[in-house]
This record gives C-alpha cells, structure tokens and sequence, in this order.
C-alpha cells in the first residue's frame, strides 16, 4: 500500500516511487492470503459491532464491500442474512474467501469480483451495505458511495469501520514509521496514505451526505489490538509485507539490521505472556439511504 500498513504497491513503481500503485488482484492480494489467519484474528473485535450496526438478521439482504477474504461475509451469512454478497478485487483472496465458505459449512454467500467504483449493482437490492477496512482505498470515494446508495433499498443501511489517524494507530504504523525515519527518501513525501484517506468525521459525513445517505454518525472505537504471539512472529508479519519489502530492497544490509532491531526493540515494549498488543482506534461509521 501506499501508506503505513504492512501492504503492497504494483511493480510499475520506478526508484521515484518505490510502492506504486495498489496491486490488489496481484502481489497486495496474495500477500493478504498469506496472512489471511493473522489479519481475520487481529481484526476479529470489530466483526459484531460491525455487524450489529448495520443490523444485519436473518432475511438481511447485504453486500459486503472489499469482503478480501471473506471473514464479514460469512459473519453476515452465520447471522442469517440472505442473500449475502462478497465483492473484491483480488481473485486470489475471494478464491481463499470461498474455500473457507465450504470449509465452515456456509451457504447462502456469493463472492463476487469486481471493482465497487464501478460495479452496476441493481438498484434498491440491498438492505445493508457493510464493509471491514476496504472503504479507504478508492480513487473516486464519491461515485463508489453514490453507486451503494443506489445498490440499497431506501433506508437501507450502510455500516463501515475505517482507520483513525496513523498516530493513532501503531499497529500499523509502528514499523513503518521506523522504516521511513531510517530512510527518509524512500517514501516520497506526497505519497498517498489510502488506510488513513477517512480519518477526518467531517469529511465522511460531507462525503456520505453528498452521495445520498442521511443519519451519518461516526463512532470511535479504541482498544489495543493482539497483533501476534510474540514479537518474532510479528517482526515477520511486518517485514514480508510487500510495502515493507519494496522500501528495504534497496537500503544497505546493515542499515535495515538497525532498523529492524529498532522494530523488534518497539514490539518488545508491547509484548507480555498473553501476546503483542497495539493500540488501534476506528470510526465506526453508520448512515441510511434516503
């Protein structure tokens, strides 16, 4: 990603621009299947709420909206709601989405691939609109919200979790803020920050208002998140990220064994017998289709 994740850019990206752009039916999304049983623990907390804003039952109609592996969907389908529909960009992470459908015994999903900013979703199918962490990332945020706002049913709901600021969130930015701090010139300093791009409440409640939703609220959630076992464990999860990896390729061997032992020295202040926590904090954003 362009942005202080663990994430991956294209491999269009020349020495002026060492991420690129998001890959996300390619290297981005392979990664993220790698890391499928890490990422879905990590983010588990913010499932229910998720869930339970957009008041997602039984007979729920809802598309889940950069569904990545699927964890929502089948979340949403486990609650009753049908029909459920998982849409991505990456192939790789909807095939891992359905092979976990079959392995848990859920029916009634469909994972579907397609970019949501163009996606023609039929109108007024849906009851709920829900998404994890993959609102953050389009080009034209307008036209793909407008696009959900047609996809529901009028008051239909929209219910999604997106970042807060990088500070406030160091299970992200932690290693990268490091990495970037060792290498100042290795991230050009207008480089698009995606997983951060709906930090400001102000700017996603004039965003949603101009795309046609009505009630817009945004709610924090702050809690420390389990990042991983050890920090062993978590050094790696950030080092193979493909961001991380195309930032260090090029640094000398021995200025990346600094800054990883600075990663490590970080983590370890974060480490006790039950795990790795980090600090995280979310909006929770709801809204109606009017």
């Amino acid at each position: 990603m362009r942005d202080m994740d663990a994430g991956a850019g294209s491999d269009s990206g020349g020495p002026a621009d060492p991420v690129g752009d998001l890959d996300w039916d390619g290297e981005h999304g392979a990664f993220w299947v790698r890391e499928q049983e890490h990422q879905d623990a990590v983010l588990q907390p913010f499932v229910a709420p998720l869930l339970d804003a957009a008041v997602v039952g039984s007979g729920t109609a809802v598309l889940d909206v950069g569904c990545g592996c699927g964890a929502t969907t089948r979340a949403a389908a486990m609650r009753g709601a049908a029909p459920v529909v998982g849409l991505d960009l990456s192939s790789a992470m909807l095939a891992r989405a359905r092979e976990l459908a079959v392995a848990q015994g859920v029916e009634g999903v469909d994972f579907v691939q397609g970019d949501a900013q163009e996606h023609p979703f039929a109108p007024a199918t849906f009851d709920a609109v829900i998404s994890r962490f993959g609102v953050m990332f389009f080009d034209d945020p307008p036209t793909a919200f407008r696009g959900f706002a047609r996809a529901l049913r009028p008051g239909g709901s929209l219910a999604f979790v997106c970042w807060q600021s990088a500070r406030r969130n160091p299970h992200i930015s932690l290693p990268m803020r490091a990495i970037v701090t060792a290498f100042p010139d290795a991230l050009p300093r207008d480089t698009p920050q995606p997983p951060f791009s709906m930090a400001e409440p102000d700017e996603v409640r004039d965003l949603l208002a101009g795309a046609g939703f009505g009630d817009v609220e945004c709610a924090p959630i702050e809690q420390r998140l389990r990042v991983g076992d050890d920090v062993d464990q978590v050094l790696a999860h950030y080092l193979a990220g493909p961001m991380a990896r195309r930032l260090l390729e090029r640094q000398p061997a021995e200025e990346i064994e600094e800054v990883t032992a600075r990663i490590r020295a970080q983590l370890a202040e974060h480490a006790g017998a039950d795990g790795v926590h980090l600090g995280s904090a979310a909006w929770l954003v709801t809204a109606r289709a009017r």
